[in-house]
């Protein structure tokens, strides 16, 4: 690890240890992020940021955005979304889950 703090069995985050975390939380301003990863979720942790009025710089290890999502040509899966309101299909997040456990694990527990 890359923590001076850091001991054997500290739960780390980005490889800091929860005390370097709280230090890095009083220097570096809190309605400012650093996003990495230009994937799905990266672009929607970078939206959240700019919706609530934050500052945020995306970075990515490739030349464009997009990351392994861009390789979902089948579609991304989601629960209870406005198109399925509007088509009349019945869906719930537990439904969502369920499924999901079904179909991806060998053992959903």
């Amino acid at each position: 690890q890359g923590c001076s703090d850091w001991k054997p069995g500290t739960v780390t985050f980005a490889g800091c240890c929860p005390v370097c975390l709280g230090a890095m939380a009083m220097v570096f301003p809190a309605n400012q992020a650093i996003v990495v990863g230009g994937g799905l979720a990266g672009m929607s942790a970078a939206n959240t940021v700019l919706e609530c009025g934050g500052k945020v710089v995306l970075v990515d290890k490739s030349s464009f955005c997009g990351g392994n999502s861009t390789k979902a040509t089948s579609g991304i899966n989601g629960a209870a979304t406005k198109t399925q309101k509007v088509k009349g299909i019945d869906d719930s997040i537990e439904l969502f889950t369920s499924d999901t456990l079904k179909g991806g694990a060998k053992r959903p527990e």
